[in-house]
């Protein structure tokens, strides 16, 4: 097979998984801008949507397509804009030219924004973004949407390209809901002429494809195709072919693969590993060059299959071809010169030392062999460096170093195959310049603010190191280096430590301090620097600066598939140990949850996710599989920043769980959004503290009319105001009344009572999956909806949001929009309902998972009930087979009223193996109890043999057979005390 990659694994498909959704997506009509699969690259160009083949041709020139850096937290105005520079070769006329916004991401497809776009100083204008409310004919035609709210914009600037540096820049914001707005990548495609070149082939094919798993109602696309129509009539005419591809938000370490022309040519495996940046992968692979040739005469395609990826937005397929196969390289980029060694660099200073990184690409279709990039500044040759070779649309970031000598303006030029070396396809694009301004060496300038003073918790693995790290950032603002000054550290005037430092002219350099602070405060702390004046400076007033440290006691702990706090060994962790922890410990106020968990744990981020391993766990994406932080038992939904954002307040709970989403393979899946497990922290949770210091009211709900209900609902009250809930923040309701009041919405609800009885959880079972219920009701029945058990009998208490806040249920998927949380003990009996409501009153400690499901063997056990006289002593065989697990500490015995009726031996058989021999101790004490030490697990619907000899008068059950909710008991035989045999003689006992 032929494999144009660097690693070969196998190829899977499902043939049954191509026929559904060729019929879906083929026999479907688009009807709007927006669509939850996007807009595929097939056919000539869609006259309403645009996408399908939108160039083709040939050309004396050539074809010029490059793309962003990845997602990098830039994007909502409160940002800044993402930008993009292109190297556009130099043309005599320009055919064709679109440039395209990729990836803004809205959060979901009901979330409104807009996006800005300037290219070449040119603004491109206001584009309004409205997702899933963009539909009819009259969406707009320049936006692509698909899927949760991912948008690619469109543009014709065809006349705005200039030859050289085209600038792009994107801007974007919120109209409706919580727009995130991050962009993704920012590309151009520029078809162009330019005489003395050869004659180019060429086919543009632009869409938005998106695949993904089944889920939110849609089922699953696993696989895309892009076309280029038309007949090659000699494929062997073209010395090269070049296809280029991209993607967004792939996973990594998949097993995604592309394909060109059938199942035996593929392109590449694990395609999207975000080599070009977070989220983000641009591929330019060759199809045809001396060695390989995949080109045929007519039908030429791609295929992408997803296989691991849970979502991936397939975009724009370009196919070229050339007669002839060239490198080209380019400097792609001339960083700015920096200080080694510092944290930051302001500026350049002269006889200073910097380093100077600048990328070089190769932008042909041919490879290119080792070459040298040069350094100039000022016309004069500073540093030579060697490149490596570099395969078409490979990149390497080189470091010169550079000392000027005096003030001034310098124009930094960086030249690529600077002797020639290489033969390229343009000669004349190989330089790339940059204009420094270098100050003159005059007098430094020590500056700190109360901003430069950073408060950081002190690491210990797993346990609590109380510290506090002061952190201070040191500037030297000036243009001389300032040397060996002090610098002083206090806390409420009392000097703690202090230590040297020099920082070079236009540099910050940063220096901590240890400070072991009690709980409480706020305590002064303050930062002197140059104390003792040794350092001339231009300005002596800017060198002290203090702030307030305010420490406070959070809660910090790890688990794995929904708070299992066992050790973990499993693929992800390499199948190494790897020990879950809880911390208790102190940290300075405000400290976020990225910190404080660096403060205790091994933490590796990996692209965007600054949480991407804990411990050496690392997410597996196509478990799906992922860390997942909830504070105070509600999940943290949204982007990653909130890691860095959230204010931790004292006796606030952060909790990282890895898990694997509810229901990732059937249609609907969701993260659950919430957890009893917090419920049982040192505050119950979320009704203390809340998310994002919003507190929310709490009603505590019952069936209409059920007096029996009330107390409990007074008993869980009495248990919120015993763990720091204020009184005046709970209330006591019926659903009834509830139903249609307003804190039906606004309020964290408690639900008692079965679904049956209880109306509001007869309707949220309805849409269990929109609002993250994980277990709910169907034909009677308890479904665990994360392993598909089902239970006849049982109790559960469980955590999700309240989708009352974002409209009706059904309408949305609220689990992912943080807001008041609905707590929910219910049943399948009423007294499986009120043995729930007891969790979490009298025992929170069995609260010991994200959600709790008791089966009535955890309270009850097997029991046939009473019986009746006539009675006698004897000996009973028999067999009895209990419904669910059952562990036997006692074995109790009804006697007939008036009697000493007991058990005076209790043998109980596996088969022929002997499980409970138990005797009577004689008349003392409990006599009706026989114990069990050490207790025997029975397990439910196993058939066990049993053998009781009987004293006295005990309680008799006159049939061969007795069923009931706790399991089936048979009398094989009986014989009395005198001798005398039956068949329909059960003893009346109870095991437990």
């Amino acid at each position: 097979m032929k494999m144009i990659a660097k690693m070969k694994k196998r190829y899977t498909a499902s043939v049954i998984a191509l026929v559904l959704f060729a019929c879906l997506l083929f026999c479907a009509p688009a009807l709007a801008c927006y669509n939850w699969y996007g807009f595929p690259m097939q056919g000539g160009e869609h006259p309403q949507f645009g996408n399908g083949t939108v160039a083709n041709g040939t050309v004396i020139g050539g074809v010029y397509y490059d793309a962003g850096h990845g997602q990098t937290g830039e994007g909502p105005i409160d940002v800044g804009p993402y930008i993009q520079t292109f190297n556009v070769p130099d043309y005599d006329k320009v055919q064709f030219a679109r440039l395209y916004v990729l990836h803004v991401w809205a959060g979901t497809e009901s979330h409104h924004g807009w996006v800005n776009t300037s290219f070449n100083d040119h603004n491109l204008g206001n584009i309004t973004l409205l997702g899933a409310d963009d539909i009819g004919p009259d969406c707009n035609k320049k936006v692509w949407s698909s899927g949760h709210g991912v948008y690619v914009v469109r543009y014709n600037v065809t006349s705005l390209v200039t030859t050289g540096t085209n600038n792009a820049s994107a801007v974007t914001g919120k109209l409706k809901g919580n727009f995130d707005g991050r962009i993704t990548a920012i590309g151009l495609i520029v078809v162009y002429e330019k005489k003395g070149m050869s004659k180019t082939r060429y086919w543009i094919v632009q869409g938005h494809d998106t695949l993904t798993y089944a889920t939110s109602g849609h089922p699953a696309k696993d696989y895309g195709y892009a076309y280029f129509n038309g007949t090659i009539e000699d494929p062997n005419e073209w010395k090269s072919a070049v296809f280029y591809t991209l993607w967004t938000v792939g996973d990594t370490g998949d097993t995604d693969t592309l394909w060109f022309n059938g199942d035996d040519n593929m392109l590449c495996e694990g395609c999207t590993n975000y080599e070009q940046g977070p989220y983000f992968d641009f591929k330019k692979i060759e199809v045809k060059n001396d060695t390989v040739n995949l080109l045929t005469t007519s039908g030429n395609y791609a295929k992408y299959w997803r296989d691991g990826d849970q979502y991936v937005h397939w975009m724009n397929a370009v196919l070229v071809l050339g007669k002839e196969s060239k490198p080209d390289l380019i400097v792609e980029k001339i960083e700015e010169p920096v200080l080694p060694y510092y944290n930051y660099t302001l500026a350049v200073v002269e006889n200073h030392t910097y380093n100077v990184n600048a990328t070089v690409k190769n932008i042909g279709t041919g490879a290119a062999n080792k070459s040298n990039v040069t350094l100039h500044a000022g016309g004069t040759q500073i540093d030579t460096q060697q490149v490596p070779s570099l395969d078409a649309g490979a990149r390497k970031e080189v470091r010169f170093s550079w000392t000027p000598s005096a003030s001034g303006n310098y124009t930094l030029k960086v030249t690529a195959d600077a002797t020639n070396q290489i033969n390229e396809s343009d000669e004349t694009n190989n330089n790339r310049s940059k204009f420094i301004d270098v100050l003159p060496e005059v007098e430094a300038d020590l500056v700190i603010s109360p901003n430069d003073i950073i408060f950081l918790p002190a690491f210990a693995w797993h346990t609590a190191n109380n510290k506090t790290i002061i952190q201070v950032d040191v500037t030297n603002n000036g243009t001389r280096d300032a040397n060996n000054f002090d610098v002083r550290f206090f806390v409420d005037a009392a000097e703690i430590n202090n230590t040297q430092l020099s920082v070079a002219a236009k540099a910050v350099k940063v220096t901590s301090f240890v400070y072991d602070a009690p709980k409480g405060g706020p305590y002064d702390v303050k930062l002197v620097l140059d104390s003792a004046d040794e350092t001339a400076e231009s300005n002596e007033s800017n060198n002290e600066a203090a702030r307030l440290l305010k420490v406070i006691e959070i809660r910090v702990r790890s688990t794995h598939h929904y708070g299992d706090t066992t050790i973990y060994n499993a693929i992800e962790s390499n199948w190494t140990d790897v020990e879950m922890f809880d911390v208790i410990r102190l940290v300075p106020e405000n400290t976020t949850p990225l910190d404080t968990l660096n403060s205790v744990a091994h933490v590796r981020p990996f692209s965007a996710n600054p949480v991407y391993e804990i411990d050496g766990i690392e997410q597996d994406p196509k478990g799906p599989i992922y860390w997942r932080l909830y504070m105070n038992g509600r999940y943290m939904a949204g982007d990653y920043r909130q890691y860095s954002e959230y204010p931790l307040r004292d006796g606030e709970t952060m909790h990282w769980d890895f898990q694997k989403q509810v229901g990732a393979t059937a249609t609907a899946s969701f993260t659950p959004p919430a957890t009893v497990q917090s419920y049982n922290y040192p505050y119950p949770e979320p009704f203390t503290h809340g998310y994002w210091h919003s507190v929310w009211n709490t009603t505590i709900i019952c069936p209409n009319a059920s007096s029996e209900y009330i107390q409990i609902a007074h008993n869980i009250r009495d248990k919120l105001v015993s763990s720091g809930v204020p009184d005046e923040r709970i209330d006591i309701d019926t659903d009834v009344n509830v139903l249609g009041t307003e804190k039906k919405k606004t309020n964290n609800l408690i639900l008692l009572g079965t679904y049956t009885a209880n109306d509001i959880i007869n309707e949220l079972n309805l849409y269990h999956e929109y609002s993250g219920m994980v277990v709910f009701y169907r034909n009677g029945k308890l479904i665990n909806d994360y392993d598909k058990s089902e239970y006849e009998r049982g109790s559960v208490v469980q955590a999700f949001d309240n989708p009352y806040d974002d409209g009706s249920p059904g309408t949305n998927y609220s689990w992912n929009f943080p807001g008041p949380v609905i707590f929910m003990a219910s049943g399948l009996t009423d007294s499986d309902a009120k043995a729930a409501a007891e969790l979490l009153i009298n025992r929170t400690d069995d609260l010991n998972r994200f959600w709790v499901i008791k089966t009535p063997s955890a309270a009850v056990s097997f029991d046939t009930g009473s019986g009746q006289y006539p009675s006698i002593s004897g000996i009973h065989k028999g067999n009895f087979t209990p419904k669910y697990d059952l562990e036997v500490h006692e074995i109790y015995t009804y006697p007939c009223t008036g009697t000493g009726g007991h058990s005076e031996r209790v043998i109980i058989y596996d088969g022929a193996a002997e499980l409970i021999n138990a005797s009577w101790e004689g008349y003392q004490g409990d006599y009706h109890n026989i114990s069990v030490s050490p207790s025997v697990m029975l397990s439910a619907k196993q058939n066990y043999r049993y053998e009781i000899i009987t004293g006295s008068y005990p309680q008799i059950i006159h049939n061969q057979t007795l069923t009931n909710e706790y399991g089936t008991i048979t009398c094989s035989e009986f014989i009395d005390a005198n001798g005398r045999r039956y068949d329909d003689w059960i003893p009346a006992i109870k095991l437990f």
